[in-house]
């Protein structure tokens, strides 16, 4: 089987539980014959290499690519993947199955590509191992989930779970938690583990000395999600009570955003009579390896989670024969199972449960504490060795291979009920028709109708709506196109832009229609490709895709997927879409009283309010003409903000139901005037106007990003302190 594994996480660049799970995983397909590749990022150049037991690890440079000039980091680098494994497909050919993480959305522009049906991934079953989303994590950790661009990775991963071909998760506790989300169920296979044995009889061999007092080891970030706020609670309840014990802390620090502080400093602060009186120890993080020695010489390991998944942490400690302490919230309780045989299993939802197990563990004999260590050993050596983990993945990678199916709804992440049709406009079938208003713009509409006749969809008529042009050489061009079968030239008073769309909408005889604005170009596949997706899906109303700026800039418009309620703060698509006819005269009309712009944005929420949803192509297959004339140009906030307010008048019902996440989204991030897109931050100060964030910010942010875990802190500091200095200067 040809097998690869996408992960954002792999030894030596970027340690973590996604990278030990993808180098198991690796090692034991490739020990079974298997040709395996792991496609992973890295802060030192491309490399492609081949691992002791046979399979590839294929490192690319992150941060590079011209996506990152116009996406948040993040975003970028989930483009990067996809742009990466594009290529490897075109070099290695098709894997069997292609397994990605769902945590920080990097599989998206994957999912996203095979949904809008590219070839090169048609075929290929795409599977997401479920690790923990951060949409989840980020709120257990008491973060506001609603900050921009995290909000959007937290969607994007809502967005890979419910787009997948299929889902793989190492407990039934997160498969619980995400169940909602999608309709078929999450398979359930635990991690597969091992250790280096030679490693694991060195260090036996060495002789493991006793500590002097019973010491209960917590290993892993000091993150408030752990669980090692609570604990030291607990524990310090104990000592007061006159128990006297060590709990030893062996691990990175993080920052607990509601407080604007570290976790691990925090605690260094108030438990510094405990530190001095050598009952609490606190280590920084050390290589997985090196831990066997303090976890083979301490009386028991805990696992205190709010909320896990399947932690490597309990499998180690279990594995070298150790009893735990766990919390019922998470996968450590699975492995566990029998509280009192295999370890001890408390509840954070009872009061002085932990307190009441963990003086129960100090209490035990070395007897006692033996048999539950080899009770555990015994347990998770029956969950998670190899030889029965790679039958269970195999033949779950078999069973997806052999039933897989296309898709024939497109996954959004949300969606209103569909309202029914008020009238059906008869249209002849696969016909498509292209709508261009147009005012005075003679100079280039023979590029923008030239641009239409080389598309390779050749099933189309052209209807430009003469919006009672002025101009003397603009009338005169329309002359060229009388006898022009292609093109119908339909004459109105002049009323606008959005009475200029309706109208053309209305007189289309196609099923299918697009609007093009008359100094702007298409791509020549994207009708094609816009057909295709609307043939394909019964639930999507419109596509749309990236958009090209030329002639007076060549940046580059990232559009998304029509996103509720993201949609309600701000516009995600220019008015370059091919839609449904039946759909827009229903639902998606251009209302006249958007007199001064943003008419196309107010027909996307109404058709959103309906229950019909676009999608986006990520290819800059549509071309727009910046001009210093044009309507757009003449925007300003105010009128912008009464665009908006005039836009809510109707669609109530819609604002209504996502008050609340548009209130937090604003309250976050400030008023939507100021943002980029989705994917990119917003600085909102103290006082004052919200400013875009400032190029030199977004570079810091960018390098900040690239370091794994919390190594070189020192720089990292003072990298903030720049960027912070440049706020400060930008909001005086």
């Amino acid at each position: 089987m040809k097998i690869w594994f996408l992960t954002g996480e792999f030894a030596p660049d970027f340690g973590g539980g996604i990278g030990t799970y993808v180098e198991n995983c690796a090692k034991m397909f490739a020990q079974a014959g298997d040709d395996v590749t792991v496609i992973v990022r890295s802060i030192n150049g491309d490399k492609t290499e081949k691992a002791k037991e046979g399979y590839r690890i294929v490192r690319f440079q992150q941060g590079e690519g011209e996506y990152y000039q116009y996406l948040g980091y993040d975003n970028a680098l989930a483009y990067q993947y996809y742009d990466v494994i594009s290529k490897m497909i075109d070099k290695y050919g098709k894997p069997d199955i292609l397994e990605m993480q769902e945590y920080n959305a990097y599989g998206q522009y994957i999912i996203q590509s095979k949904l809008m049906l590219n070839e090169k991934f048609k075929d290929i079953p795409l599977v997401v191992h479920l690790h923990t989303p951060s949409f989840e994590t980020l709120r257990i950790n008491q973060f506001n989930t609603y900050e921009l661009p995290f909000y959007w990775i937290g969607e994007m991963e809502k967005f890979c779970i419910k787009g997948a071909d299929a889902l793989v998760c190492p407990s039934q506790f997160l498969a619980d938690k995400l169940q909602y989300l999608v309709k078929d169920k999450i398979k359930v296979i635990n991690l597969p583990f091992d250790i280096d044995k030679d490693e694991l009889k060195k260090y036996e061999e060495a002789g493991i000395e006793k500590p002097e007092k019973k010491t209960i080891l917590y290993f892993g970030r000091t993150e408030y999600r752990k669980g090692v706020v609570q604990m030291l609670k607990g524990a310090e309840k104990l000592w007061k009570k006159g128990l006297d014990f060590k709990i030893k802390i062996i691990g990175g620090d993080t920052k607990l955003e509601s407080k604007g502080t570290f976790v691990g400093e925090d605690i260094k602060k108030k438990y510094a009579k405990y530190i001095e009186s050598g009952n609490l120890e606190m280590l920084n993080s050390i290589p997985h390896l090196e831990l066997i020695p303090h976890i083979l010489s301490a009386t028991a390991v805990t696992i205190p989670s709010l909320y896990e998944n399947f932690p490597n942490t309990c499998i180690y400690a279990m594995w070298l024969g150790k009893p735990v302490l766990v919390s019922k919230s998470g996968g450590q309780a699975e492995m566990v199972k029998d509280s009192g045989k295999n370890g001890l299993i408390f509840d954070w939802d009872k009061e002085g449960d932990f307190e009441e197990k963990l003086e129960q563990l100090l209490n035990m004999s070395d007897e006692e504490l033996e048999a539950m260590g080899n009770n555990a050993k015994e347990r998770i050596h029956k969950l998670c060795n190899m030889e029965d983990n790679i039958k269970k993945r195999r033949e779950f990678f078999e069973e997806v291979i052999k039933n897989k199916k296309e898709k024939t709804e497109f996954p959004f992440v949300e969606e209103m009920p569909k309202d029914e049709y008020v009238t059906k406009y008869d249209g002849e079938k696969n016909l498509l028709s292209v709508v261009i208003p147009y005012y005075n713009l003679g100079s280039t509409l023979p590029e923008t109708i030239e641009s239409i006749k080389n598309s390779d969809y050749k099933n189309y008529e052209i209807v430009v709506v003469n919006d009672g042009s002025t101009d003397e050489e603009s009338i005169k061009v329309l002359d060229n196109y009388k006898d022009d079968e292609k093109v119908r030239i339909i004459n109105i008073e002049n009323k606008g832009l959005a009475n200029a769309r309706n109208v053309g909408a209305k007189e289309a005889k196609g099923e299918f229609v697009a609007f093009l604005d008359a100094d702007d170009k298409i791509d020549k596949t994207f009708y094609t490709k816009a057909i295709n997706i609307l043939h394909k899906y019964s639930n999507v109303s419109y596509v749309y895709s990236w958009v090209q700026y030329f002639e007076g800039s060549t940046a580059v418009w990232p559009t998304f997927n029509v996103h509720i309620p993201y949609l309600l703060c701000a516009n995600m698509l220019a008015a370059f879409v091919v839609i449904r006819k039946n759909d827009f005269l229903n639902f998606g009309q251009n209302r006249i009283k958007m007199e001064y712009g943003m008419e196309d944005y107010d027909g996307w929420v109404s058709l959103a309010e309906h229950g019909y949803l676009g999608v986006s192509i990520p290819e800059k297959l549509n071309l727009y003409r910046v001009r210093k004339d044009s309507m757009s140009r003449q925007f300003n906030k105010k009128m912008r903000i009464y665009l908006y307010e005039t836009s809510i008048q109707g669609h109530e019902k819609l604002f209504e139901k996502y008050s609340k996440d548009v209130y937090m989204l604003l309250l976050t991030n400030g008023q939507p005037y100021y943002w980029n897109n989705p994917t990119t931050p917003v600085y909102v100060p103290t006082s004052g106007e919200p400013q875009p964030v400032d190029e030199r910010v977004l570079k810091i942010e960018r390098f900040l990003n690239s370091f794994p875990g919390r190594v070189l802190r020192k720089i990292y500091r003072g990298l903030r302190k720049i960027k912070h200095a440049i706020i400060k200067e930008q909001s005086n």
